[in-house]
C-alpha cells in the first residue's frame, strides 16, 4: 500500500476500533497513523480516512447503539449489554457480547477479594460458556464480522481451546486485517501453543509486518525480532514510540542492555508522557546499576500517572537497587492490586522475597507468574534458584529445564542446569551442559574452568586428561586474573612436566611466580623439578 493510503486505512481502523470500545487497538492504529504521516511529511489534504459502509441494520440500531456505547464508556457493562439486547447489526451485536464478556470479567475480579490468597488465578469468567454458544450460533448464521470473530477467539482462548482460538483469530484477520488486537492475540496464542502458521493461512496485507515482528518477540526469537522492528522503524522513524520501545524489548531479551537502554532513553525523551514498558526500562537501569537514572525515571513516571502498574514496578526496582527490599515488595504488591495478572510484578516480587530469604513467599510469587504465562522463563529460573537455595536439587533441576527449553540459546540456563547436574554427580549431563555453555559463549571463564575440572575427575565417565589440558589452556590464555586461571596454570605446569614438555612447563611456572602466596610456592617447586629433570638429562 502507498503511504497515503496506509495512513488513511490506519485512521479508519482507529475510528472503527474506538467505536467498538477497543481502546488499545484504536490507540495503536492512531499512533501508527501519526508515525506514518509525520515520517512521510504528509499534509492532511494528501489523504482522507476511508469510511466503512453503514449497514441497514445499524441505521435502525444507531440510537440504541449510542446509548449502549455511553453505558460502556461509563463502565456499566451489564447495563450496556441489556440495552443492546434486541439489536441485530454486527456492530451492535459485537458491543453487546463484548460487554457481556467484560461484565463477567468484572464479576470474577470482584470475587477475588485478596490478591495474594490461594488459587486466585483459577477463577473463571462465568459468562464464557453462554458467550461461546451465542457467538458460535451467530457465526453459523454469518452474523459475525472481523471484530465478532476476534471476540470468539478471545472466549475460546479463555476456555483453553487454543487451536480453535487460533482458527478464529486467523478468520478475524482475514475479515478485517486492520484490527491490531486480532493480530496480537493470534501471535500470543501461537506462542503459547507452539504453533507456526503458513504464509497461505494469513491475509496478504502489510499488517503482517507488525505481526511477524511481534510473533518473533513473543517466541523469544530475538535476532529476528530486532531485524523486523529495525525495518519497521526505517519505514516510519518519527514519533514511532511503539516500534522503538518494542525494538528495545527485543534488545533487552537478547541481553543487549546498552543498546536497549539507549533506545528506551531516546523514545522517552521524544514522548516524555509515555509510560508503556517503563518497567522493562527500569529493569535495564537496575541491571546496569544506574541509580541516578532510575531515580529520575521513577520521579518522571510517578508525575505522569502514579496509579499505573508500570509506575509501581519502576519505584519497586528503585527501592530494590537501594537495598530496601521490603519497600520494593510493597510497591510490587501495589502493582498487583491494580492488576493481579501483571506478570512482571509477580516475577519481580519473587526476586525480592528471595533477597529477603522468604523462600515460601518467593515460590508462591514465581508460581503465580508461570500460571499467568508459562513462557516466562524468568519465573521458571527463579523457581530453580529458590529450590537450589533450599538444597532440593531435583526440584531445581526440573525448573531450570523449563527455563532452558524457553531460552535454549541463553548460556545462563545451561550453566544453571550444569551446576545442579554436577551437584547430584551426574557427570555426563553436567559435561554436556557446560559444553553447550562454551559453544554459546566461548569467553565464559567459568565454563572453561568447570570443563577442565570435570575432565580431571578420575573414576568417572568424563575423565580425560587431554581434554582437561585443552580447556585449561583456553582458560590460561583468556587473560583473566582469577583463582581458576591460577589453578589452570598449576595444572598445565604439572601436565607438561609429566609429558616431558619442559619449556612449556617452565612458562607456566614463571607465570605463577608473578603472583604471591601458595601459587608462587607452587611455581618455585615446579621450577626446581624442571631443573632436576634437565640435569638428569
Amino acid at each position: 500500500a502507498s503511504t497515503p493510503s496506509r495512513c488513511a486505512e490506519l485512521m479508519a481502523a482507529a475510528r472503527e476500533c474506538s467505536d467498538r470500545g477497543l481502546l488499545h487497538s484504536a490507540k495503536w492504529a492512531a499512533e501508527q497513523a501519526y508515525a506514518v504521516q509525520s515520517s512521510a511529511g504528509l499534509d492532511p489534504s494528501d489523504f482522507a480516512a476511508t469510511t466503512a459502509p453503514i449497514e441497514d441494520d445499524f441505521r435502525r440500531d444507531a440510537v440504541v447503539y449510542m446509548l449502549g456505547k455511553t453505558y460502556y464508556d461509563a463502565k456499566e457493562f451489564g447495563r450496556a449489554a441489556l440495552v443492546l439486547k434486541a439489536c441485530e447489526s454486527r456492530k451492535a451485536v459485537f458491543l453487546r457480547e463484548y460487554c457481556t464478556y467484560l461484565d463477567g470479567e468484572r464479576r470474577m475480579e470482584d470475587e477475588l477479594v485478596d490478591v495474594f490468597g490461594p488459587d486466585k488465578t483459577k477463577a473463571i469468567n462465568k459468562n464464557l460458556t453462554g458467550l461461546l454458544a451465542t457467538l458460535q450460533e451467530l457465526r453459523r448464521l454469518d452474523r459475525l464480522d472481523g471484530f465478532g470473530l476476534y471476540l470468539l477467539g478471545v472466549v475460546l482462548k479463555a476456555l483453553g481451546l487454543l487451536n480453535d482460538a487460533i482458527e478464529a483469530f486467523v478468520a478475524a484477520t482475514h475479515a478485517y486485517p486492520l484490527h491490531w488486537g486480532a493480530w496480537s492475540e493470534l501471535a500470543t496464542a501461537c506462542a503459547d501453543g507452539g504453533r507456526t502458521l503458513s504464509d497461505a493461512a494469513l491475509p496478504d496485507h502489510w499488517m503482517r509486518e507488525y505481526f511477524d515482528a511481534w510473533l518473533a518477540l513473543e517466541q523469544q526469537q530475538t535476532d529476528e525480532a530486532i531485524a523486523r522492528y529495525e525495518k519497521l522503524a526505517e519505514a516510519a522513524p518519527k514519533n514511532n514510540t511503539y516500534v522503538h520501545t518494542h525494538m528495545a524489548l527485543a534488545c533487552y531479551n537478547a541481553r543487549e542492555f546498552d543498546r536497549a537502554e539507549e533506545i528506551f532513553s531516546t523514545a522517552y525523551r521524544a514522548d516524555p508522557a509515555c509510560i508503556d514498558h517503563a518497567d522493562v526500562y527500569s529493569n535495564i537501569l537496575f541491571v546496569k546499576e544506574m541509580r541516578p537514572e532510575l531515580s529520575h525515571l521513577a520521579h518522571s513516571v510517578s508525575s505522569v500517572d502514579p496509579y499505573r502498574v508500570e509506575t509501581c514496578c519502576v519505584i519497586g526496582n528503585y527501592y530494590s537497587l537501594c537495598g530496601q527490599h521490603a519497600k520494593a515488595v510493597s510497591y510490587f504488591g501495589r502493582a498487583l492490586r491494580l492488576n493481579r495478572r501483571y506478570l512482571a510484578a509477580w516475577t519481580l516480587m519473587g526476586h525480592e522475597y528471595l533477597e529477603l530469604k522468604n523462600t515460601p513467599a518467593a515460590i508462591a510469587a514465581y508460581r503465580r507468574a508461570v500460571d499467568i504465562n508459562p513462557r516466562d522463563y524468568r519465573a521458571w529460573y527463579g523457581l530453580g534458584q529458590t529450590y537450589e537455595l533450599l538444597k532440593m536439587p531435583l526440584y531445581a533441576l526440573y525448573y531450570y529445564r523449563q527455563a532452558q527449553r524457553l531460552r535454549a540459546y541463553d548460556s545462563r540456563m545451561w550453566s544453571a542446569l550444569a551446576l545442579v547436574y554436577k551437584q547430584i554427580s551426574r557427570w555426563t549431563e553436567a559435561l554436556k551442559c557446560f559444553e553447550r555453555v562454551h559453544a554459546l559463549n566461548p569467553a565464559d571463564a567459568t565454563a572453561l574452568h568447570e570443563l577442565a575440572t570435570l575432565h580431571k575427575l578420575e573414576d568417572t565417565p568424563v575423565f580425560d586428561w587431554e581434554k582437561a589440558a585443552y580447556y585449561s589452556t583456553l582458560l590460561a590464555e583468556s587473560g583473566e586474573e582469577s583463582e581458576p586461571v591460577l589453578q589452570a596454570a598449576v595444572f598445565l605446569g604439572e601436565y607438561h612436566k609429566r609429558n616431558g614438555n619442559l619449556e612449556q612447563a617452565e612458562q607456566y611456572a614463571r607465570f605463577l611466580m608473578d603472583y604471591g602466596g601458595a601459587e608462587k610456592e607452587r611455581g618455585k617447586l615446579l621450577l626446581k623439578d624442571i631443573a632436576e629433570r634437565r640435569s638428569e638429562a
